[in-house]
């Protein structure tokens, strides 16, 4: 009866000692079973090749197994890491040495053990296929105090006992079991479990209490906890209390922004990541949120960073349109002030092109176009009165090659006047070859720039010598010459 008790006692030890192990997911697991000792296998002495030989047939024959009906052995166990496991086992039951020809005595063995489990180290822990390898520290208690040594066990070898060999046998010891076992688990909490052990007593000097022992037992894993339900055990889930998503941990998120509640400023408003999910703000309403607004309180088109388009001059045109935007101007010159058309107009480019064959004053067909646009210009001119100057080059006499200038000077008048010019606007004069640049005796085509013909106006109160873009205005000689003729202009 004391002996019953004591069991009872161990084994409701072992069920309360559940701060130890099973896999990461399922921390906590729980095996009942039976087992089986093996006493005759214990051998002292293997230097006898027979018996040697012997060893395995003699640890596999059923027959020397003294085997314990099932619930007879209790596992507690926990996952301490990744196929790192820390159990409590406990075996219970009348078990008889057949070593010793003993009958049945009770026998408690209990003690704590570390596994090492191969799916979780070199493989997914997961696995249906669990070996491991285990060694324990355990107390064990089985009595021997009624058996005397030396003694001949049933392998007709001496067996002694103590420091000289002729102790009594005791009741009460501390073992180490090594060994190894699998689990098949048939789901991933229930399974099937079988282990084999050796244990011995390092701290005798004697193998008197030594045997071998295979268990069996119905594994069941358990604890882990998803207290939020949202499928996410509390271990991995960051609010284990609240249900969230996977891909934050167990996190809810609200809003659907893409920002879990716990990380997110604004969470029951969408907005962006880098914004702490928040929405960017539009003060100004113009469509352009602040952070990409250069004047975030002015409204403004995205075209200028969402500020207004300023007006620097006032004139109605903005800046962006504006050519001249800091003079006020008209729209029809795209901002810019009307242009003023210059005083005095003289088409030097235009007119000295036109061409004339050596010794005529007949103006060729290819001029045409030239005169047109000199017609053009002087007709806009604000100009009155022009002088038409005719030249030629520096072949031939004076007197002849003056006559020949002015016939040029001349041609020139009526084609302009042909051209709708007016023609009390145009005076026109020959002055010769003293213009020419080109000595007599060069080529006719060389000489050809020289025949040439200039209009110079004559309107204004500054006789000034200026140029643009080839327009050349008379020099005061010309002023001095145009004072000359006044006085005729008033008689006429």
């Amino acid at each position: 009866m004391k002996n019953l008790k004591l069991g009872i006692s161990a084994l409701a030890l072992t069920v309360a000692s559940t701060v130890f192990a099973q896999t990461t997911n399922n921390p906590w697991m729980i095996g009942v079973g039976a087992h089986a000792e093996n006493h005759l296998a214990q051998r002292d002495n293997f230097s006898n090749t027979f018996a040697a030989k012997n060893l395995t047939k003699t640890m596999f024959n059923m027959n020397n197994f003294s085997i314990t009906p099932p619930l007879s052995k209790l596992t507690v166990a926990r996952n301490i890491g990744k196929g790192l496991v820390i159990d409590w086992q406990t075996t219970v039951g009348n078990v008889e040495n057949k070593r010793f020809n003993m009958g049945k005595e009770f026998m408690l063995q209990t003690g704590l053990g570390f596994q090492a489990h191969a799916a979780g180290l070199l493989w997914n822990e997961e696995s249906w296929f669990d070996p491991y390898l285990r060694v324990g520290a355990n107390y064990l208690r089985h009595d021997y105090s009624s058996l005397t040594f030396p003694r001949t066990d049933a392998n007709g070898e001496s067996v002694t006992n103590g420091d000289n060999g002729t102790e009594n046998g005791k009741s009460n010891f501390f073992t180490v079991a090594t060994g190894a076992g699998v689990n098949f688990w048939v789901t991933k909490n229930f399974g099937l479990g079988v282990q084999g052990d050796y244990v011995s007593t390092p701290g005798d000097k004697s193998t008197v209490a030594n045997f071998w022992q295979a268990s069996a037992s119905i594994n069941f894993r358990f604890g882990n906890r998803d207290r939020d339900k949202d499928g996410i055990l509390d271990k991995d889930d960051l609010c284990p209390d609240t249900p969230g998503l996977p891909e934050f941990q167990g996190c809810p998120d609200t809003d659907g922004d893409g920002v879990p509640d716990k990380d997110d400023q604004c969470p029951d408003v969408a907005g962006p990541v880098e914004n702490n999910g928040c929405p960017w703000p539009d003060t100004d309403g113009d469509g352009i949120i602040d952070k990409d607004d250069a004047c975030p309180t002015v409204a403004g088109p995205a075209e200028n960073n969402g500020c207004p388009w300023p007006d620097t001059d006032g004139d109605g045109i903005l800046d962006k349109d504006d050519a001249c935007p800091t003079v006020p101007g008209l729209p029809e010159y795209n901002g810019c002030p009307a242009p003023k058309k210059p005083d005095v107009i003289v088409i030097n480019k235009e007119l000295k092109d036109i061409l004339f064959d050596f010794n005529k004053a007949t103006i060729k067909p290819e001029s045409s176009g030239k005169l047109n646009t000199a017609a053009d210009i002087i007709k806009d001119a604000e100009a009155t009165n022009f002088l038409v100057v005719g030249s030629t080059d520096a072949k031939g006499g004076v007197a002849y090659n003056l006559n020949l200038s002015r016939q040029r000077a001349a041609a020139v008048v009526a084609a302009l006047e042909a051209r709708g010019v007016n023609p009390s606007t145009l005076k026109s004069i020959g002055i010769g070859s003293q213009e020419a640049t080109v000595p007599a005796k060069a080529s006719d085509a060389e000489r050809q720039v020289d025949r040439k013909v200039v209009v110079r106006a004559i309107s204004g109160s500054d006789w000034e010598t200026y140029q643009k873009n080839d327009i050349v205005v008379a020099k005061p000689a010309v002023k001095k010459a145009a004072k000359k003729k006044a006085p005729a202009k008033k008689k006429k």
